[in-house]
């Protein structure tokens, strides 16, 4: 790889261009400007992926962000698992699997692919569809396009 920085203790880098290995025990595996930032936490591939979450994983896809602890986003483009609230991170446990701008915010929600899903309820999920929303808790979507739950 090039220009590759693993500055956390015990972080690692193999391979790829322009990572960074910045939280404790953080590796970074190929691809391209992606950061592991979080302890214990992973890129593998991808271009421009960030995980801050501690536990946290991001495989593949471009400009994906595992944001709450124990999250992580496997592909697709411009994914959110977890969110930033004030000074804290929510969606604790959260995935994204795929498609676009979709968000899991909830605790242990999650979006099977798709674009511009939001399952913000806690144990929600959206198994693909177009601009679905799961906001209650314990609510689904099964696909579809505008259905809420």
């Amino acid at each position: 790889g090039e220009l590759n920085t693993a500055s956390g203790d015990y972080s690692s880098i193999s391979g790829g261009s322009n990572n960074q290995a910045i939280g404790a025990v953080s590796y970074c595996s190929g691809g391209n400007k992606n950061e592991a930032l979080g302890s214990f936490s992973s890129t593998i591939g991808g271009d421009s992926n960030i995980v801050s979450g501690e536990f946290s994983s991001a495989i593949g896809g471009q400009m994906n962000e595992a944001i709450g602890d124990y999250t992580s986003v496997t592909g697709g483009k411009n994914n959110h698992a977890g969110a930033y609230n004030n000074t804290d991170t929510i969606g604790k446990y959260s995935s994204v699997s795929g498609g676009e701008n979709n968000l899991a915010t909830g605790n242990s929600s999650s979006v099977s692919g798709g674009e511009y899903n939001i399952a913000s309820g806690d144990y929600s999920s959206i198994t693909g569809g177009n601009m679905g929303a799961a906001s209650g808790k314990d609510s689904s979507v099964s696909g579809g396009s505008g259905n809420v739950a």
